[in-house]
């Protein structure tokens, strides 16, 4: 975090990776803003930490089922440090890859449009929520309520938090 500063004001956001190498080889392709959580999960001390330096986070994880998982951790750690001048973004890399590979085989302007394509933390918090749900039956539904409650009572006060109810109840076919 410390060498990555500069980094991050310049480009305006933390670009959140999972190891060392991710670091080193996105720094030698210029993306001088990325940190690692060093195969840790994310906490929210972390997020903490990162809105000290910017008020936008970008959580880049390998595209298999692990790092899906890591996403969803990072995404409960950064809840309650959301507000609505925050910004939380996830990209998503194909499952061949992490970081360090994309940004070998596809190059930095991939990786770029990569990152301004990331998907932003309400549609990452339905997706979460809509996980083994059918919302083609009630049952389904119900079940998406259930699982988009915690999501959406870790979010602080707000715009984005009313938002956020307004979405799930449309997913839920509830009323707000």
């Amino acid at each position: 975090l410390y060498e990555s500063r500069a980094g991050i004001r310049s480009r305006g956001h933390a670009l959140v990776v999972e190891g060392y190498m991710d670091v080193v080889a996105l720094a030698q392709s210029g993306f001088y803003n990325a940190v690692a959580t060093l195969g840790t999960a994310c906490t929210e001390d972390h997020v903490r930490k990162l809105f000290r330096f910017t008020d936008s986070v970008v959580f880049s994880f390998d595209g298999d089922a692990a790092g899906r998982r890591a996403a969803t951790r990072a995404l409960e750690a950064a809840l309650p440090h959301v507000t609505d001048l925050r910004t939380v973004r996830f990209l998503f890399l194909p499952p061949e890859h992490d970081p360090d590979s994309f940004v070998r085989a596809e190059g930095a302007p991939a990786f770029e449009r990569a990152v301004a394509q990331a998907v932003p933390l309400s549609r990452q918090m339905v997706e979460v929520a809509r996980d083994s749900c059918d919302l083609g039956q009630p049952e389904g539904r119900a079940r998406f309520a259930s699982q988009a409650r915690p999501l959406w009572s870790a979010l602080p006060e707000g715009g984005l938090r009313r938002q956020m109810l307004a979405e799930f109840a449309r997913h839920a076919g509830l009323g707000e």
